[in-house]
């Protein structure tokens, strides 16, 4: 397989031999970016094991000069059946043999398979790609998106985790669900951060942008962060503000927002942005074009076809943008 700059990307080659196991001839590879493995989807798991065993093959490789496995893939399975050999169940764990792969070429083959099954969680995948990155000493997008599999909104909301120092993402990485923090906190956050050092200079300045950090990881812990897309209130009021003066009341209210330990997300926002009047105008011109649309009967004219293609491909991109805009619900923990 080759990448878009021409360079041979790393392949991860089967000897086309199915082996049968035991648990202790594997062990966990250290260079698997997961990391994170939720104690109820690994109970559901190995439930499904205990019942009919393991259908899908782990990939493995054997270790020079010994007789035990480094996983490449499938340690959720292996960790199962290691579960049920510690309660007396046995479990013949069949298995892939590839050739032993260099790191970089092990974590790029992680990324690529599990982009067709489970994704792992976005903060594991934002230090997996920061290992990419720095060993490759690449930020190109289209070269991270060829190499890995990810999608280029993923590649950015990964570069925008990195940009928070280590110590916050390791927040995102606690082995516990019910005080991780969620992956997206920091994609949503980042923006805010940014329109509080343009509206508030000299708090900025007081407080710097880990003491605001602080604040806002406490509030959520608090509950007063009820979702993080809450976050995006904020911007918006900035964007609808009206002039000095509105722009003004929002930096006032970012204010007291940041230094209010107990002030609600929407409960300070909401007034800003509740305008059912804005809704209904959309509403009513995005009727208005998909009826003129319709009416224009378009579909097999050739004259001005490429001019045509060119602005509705603006509008698909502007209704995407939307409609990631208007989400109002936390996608799955740390997406």
């Amino acid at each position: 397989m080759t990448s878009q700059d021409g360079n041979d990307r790393a392949q991860i080659t089967p000897h086309g031999t199915l082996v049968h196991l035991d648990v202790g001839q594997l062990q966990a590879s250290p260079h698997n970016p997961r990391q994170l493995f939720d104690p109820e989807p690994l109970a559901t798991l190995k439930d499904s094991i205990q019942k009919h065993g393991v259908l899908v093959p782990l990939t493995v490789y054997q270790l020079p000069g010994q007789d035990k496995y480094s996983i490449v893939d499938g340690e959720r399975r292996y960790r199962c059946c290691l579960a049920l050999a510690q309660e007396g169940v046995e479990i013949k764990v069949p298995a892939n043999i590839v050739d032993a792969p260099e790191p970089m070429a092990s974590l790029l083959y992680m990324f690529n398979i599990h982009q067709f099954r489970q994704q792992w969680e976005l903060m594991p995948t934002a230090i997996a790609l920061k290992s990419i990155i720095d060993e490759l000493e690449t930020e190109d997008n289209e070269q991270l998106k060829e190499l890995t599999g990810l999608s280029d909104r993923q590649v950015e909301r990964c570069k925008v985790i990195l940009k928070f120092p280590a110590k916050y993402r390791q927040l995102s990485m606690d082995p516990d669900p019910a005080k991780r923090i969620p992956s997206n906190f920091w994609v949503e956050l980042y923006p805010v951060l940014d329109l509080a050092e343009q509206l508030l200079p000299r708090l900025i300045n007081e407080e710097r942008r880990t003491g605001i950090i602080d604040r806002m990881v406490q509030k959520y812990r608090d509950k007063k962060i009820r979702s993080v897309i809450h976050f995006r209130r904020i911007i918006e009021a900035g964007e609808v503000a009206d002039g000095e003066e509105g722009l003004q009341a929002v930096a006032d209210k970012l204010r007291e927002y940041i230094l209010d330990p107990n002030l609600e997300t929407r409960v300070a926002f909401d007034g800003f942005i509740a305008d059912p009047r804005r809704v209904q105008k959309a509403v009513d011109a995005t009727e208005r074009f998909l009826t003129e649309l319709k009416r224009a009967k378009i579909e097999h004219e050739t004259n001005g076809k490429a001019e045509l293609i060119e602005k509705l491909t603006a509008v698909r991109a502007f209704v995407d943008y939307l409609l990631d805009k208007l989400e109002d619900s936390d996608p799955p923990t740390g997406d």
